[in-house]
């Protein structure tokens, strides 16, 4: 860095947005929330500072708290202008009508998820027309390493791309079918791009299994995944390979809507 560079830098510094920015960082990484003295301490700033800057972000509703837990939180208008200034919002509006059909082929719950800074993220769900489903709130994480849609993104990145987030990735056991070895994962990763869909086996959330397909845009990138989500007894081993084709099928439907052409 030049010392013209630096100087501006210092000149242009903004202290207490670069807290506020800080904070949102946080407690993106802590959803159920944390107290004002849970953020001082993890941030090292002064309880005066994280108290205006949090009361001020309160009062714009990018954040809200619990007066019960005194916790504070995200809020969801951070969540809408995330996703809003995304690329990407195109892909629910041009995802719903496919989703929706795949619910109705399946009759399971359909998600769709995106990669954001290396954290999958839920951008839009179909509930399955069974009296037992699961629900996900839209803006909810999901492990890349256990979940359909982090193996169907992941496996058709680039290398470079895939090594920078395998490297920083901590494949935490969540049940007895997780799989926690890099070496097994990246073997998975090969068989997910060789079959064309993604399997989850029970290994995000025991006695859930999932089925996912990559979306691709244009540029042939994996900017998304569409997968079904359901009880085992509704979707054991014996199906996976027949719906994984079917769920296959609409991502590519997607994939079309966005410009991506098959070779």
């Amino acid at each position: 860095m030049t010392k013209e560079n630096g100087d501006l830098k210092s000149n242009y510094n903004v202290p207490n947005l670069e807290r506020a920015l800080l904070i949102i960082e946080l407690l993106a990484d802590h959803k159920q929330g944390l107290t004002l003295s849970q953020i001082i301490e993890s941030l090292d700033i002064s309880k005066s500072s994280a108290f205006r800057i949090t009361s001020t972000l309160i009062f714009k509703n990018y954040l809200q708290k619990n007066e019960t837990t005194k916790k504070i939180t995200l809020s969801r208008k951070l969540l809408t202008l995330g996703i809003s200034s995304m690329n990407e919002q195109s892909i629910v509006e041009l995802s719903i009508d496919v989703m929706r059909a795949l619910r109705d082929e399946l009759k399971e719950s359909v998600m769709l998820g995106v990669l954001i800074n290396n954290k999958g993220v839920i951008l839009e769900q179909v509930s399955s027309s069974y009296p037992v489903k699961l629900y996900v709130e839209q803006g909810t994480h999901f492990n890349l390493h256990s979940s359909v849609g982090g193996k169907s993104i992941l496996a058709y990145l680039d290398i470079e791309k895939l090594n920078t987030i395998l490297n920083n990735l901590s494949l935490k056991r969540l049940t007895s079918n997780t799989i926690i070895s890099k070496k097994e994962f990246r073997e998975e990763l090969k068989q997910v791009k060789a079959k064309g869909f993604a399997i989850d086996n029970g290994e995000d959330i025991q006695g859930i299994h999932c089925i996912g397909a990559p979306i691709f845009n244009e540029y042939g990138y994996p900017v998304a995944a569409l997968w079904i989500t359901a009880p085992h007894g509704r979707l054991p081993h014996s199906e996976f390979d027949k719906k994984g084709k079917i769920v296959a099928q609409y991502a590519s439907e997607i994939s079309s809507k966005l410009g991506y052409l098959k070779t």
